[in-house]
């Protein structure tokens, strides 16, 4: 699938306008959205594009005609946040104005995913409609609205994937999955910063629903480096994605685009329905990070191994696995990035019972460097 992000809409030509307009800019589109789609669909890909409902911007048409629908204090002027304010939502003829909007794109175009985006947080908060003594409601109101106009998004396109934005985690909730299967976890995608984010999030939620993508590179938040091989293992372990411009990648990394992909295809299927276990946290040890998917029936495990910084003098890591069959047999392969697409696992030719591993563990021989990473396969034989 291939999605659409930011300004595609209105005069959007920064980030200071248009939020609130959510009509297709056919001079950034020429052709308009439904050629594209069209294009994207020849291609064999699905596509989808990028909303911020719940958003206004004071250079927008829609806040010229109604500024009071803009969440803000009655009689004081509020507060910008990333160029932006925030629509009072719990009222229902902003809800019913966004909707119709969205309706019209949704409709003109084979659109099969909508990201949700929510990238400011609610402040100033007063509703132009409330009484005194009931503006302590409209946080309430103001989520229920949200529920509602998600439910009433799915009600009129039932095969649509939608997710929604975490707002940097302030957002997840289980509320929110009854509408939307994945969140984005955080803009901060940094491969490094993603092991305790995603550590976090998958105490409470399963691996299925956090949003994780290969980024580029120096990261946009941190300017880290981290290999390319490192950052698909870590996105493996949610949704699996790419947030990058693959035209400015090495040819090396465009290469390994293609096997990270099958390996995505390979083992989907496993991190989506697998029971999770943390082995060990980067955030408690300071040095590496390790958790464990394992199959229903305990046939097969992944193994996702991320060492964050080398270890002068240590030559080997002992790692003690979980949630294994003690009487089976597990062979065990190592995920091969360097090779081609259909040989992306390679065969170590050892094999341990699973009491073994969980009890002796399996002795993962040091990597060099730091933020280098191995995907290990345990399949019983």
């Amino acid at each position: 699938m291939l999605v659409m992000d930011d300004g595609w809409f209105g005069n959007r030509y920064d980030d200071n306008r248009a939020l609130g307009d959510w009509q297709v800019n056919e001079e950034k589109l020429k052709g308009g959205l439904k050629k594209l789609v069209e294009g994207v669909n020849a291609l064999g890909m699905e596509f989808g594009i990028w909303f911020e409902p719940e958003m206004i911007s004071p250079e927008s048409r829609l806040y010229q005609e109604h500024p009071d629908w803009a969440i803000a204090i009655p009689g004081r002027k509020p507060g910008l946040a990333r160029n932006q304010y925030v629509l009072d939502i719990s009222r229902q003829e902003v809800r019913d104005c966004i909707l119709e909007q969205m309706f019209a794109v949704l409709h003109s175009a084979n659109i099969r995913y909508v990201k949700w985006d929510m990238n400011r947080p609610l402040s100033d908060l007063g509703s132009a409609v409330l009484e005194a003594d009931r503006q302590g409601e409209l946080y309430h109101r103001y989520v229920l609205g949200m529920y509602e106009m998600q439910e009433r998004l799915l009600a009129e396109f039932p095969q649509l994937l939608l997710e929604n934005c975490s707002g940097g985690g302030a957002r997840f909730d289980p509320g929110m999955l009854y509408y939307s299967p994945q969140i984005w976890c955080s803009d901060d995608a940094d491969a490094i910063e993603r092991l305790a984010i995603q550590e976090g999030t998958a105490l409470v939620y399963p691996l299925s629903s956090m949003g994780a993508h290969v980024s580029v590179c120096p990261n946009h938040t941190v300017g880290r480096n981290t290999p390319f091989e490192t950052r698909g293992f870590v996105a493996l372990a949610g949704t699996f994605g790419y947030e990058l411009d693959i035209t400015r990648l090495s040819e090396e990394d465009k290469e390994m685009v293609g096997r990270q992909t099958a390996l995505y295809h390979k083992f989907n299927d496993l991190v989506r329905e697998g029971d999770y276990y943390r082995i060990a946290s980067y955030g408690d040890n300071h040095l590496y990070d390790c958790f464990q998917v394992v199959r229903k029936d305990k046939k097969e495990s992944l193994v996702f191994y991320v060492q964050v910084l080398g270890e002068p003098n240590r030559h080997s890591r002992i790692l003690r696995l979980q949630g294994l069959d003690g009487a089976a047999a597990y062979h065990l392969y190592e995920a091969d990035m360097q090779g081609d697409a259909e040989s992306i696992v390679k065969d170590t030719g050892k094999a341990y019972s699973g009491q073994l591993l969980e009890n002796g563990g399996i002795i993962l021989e040091r990597l060099w460097g730091d933020f280098r990473a191995k995907l290990i396969w345990l399949k019983q034989e």
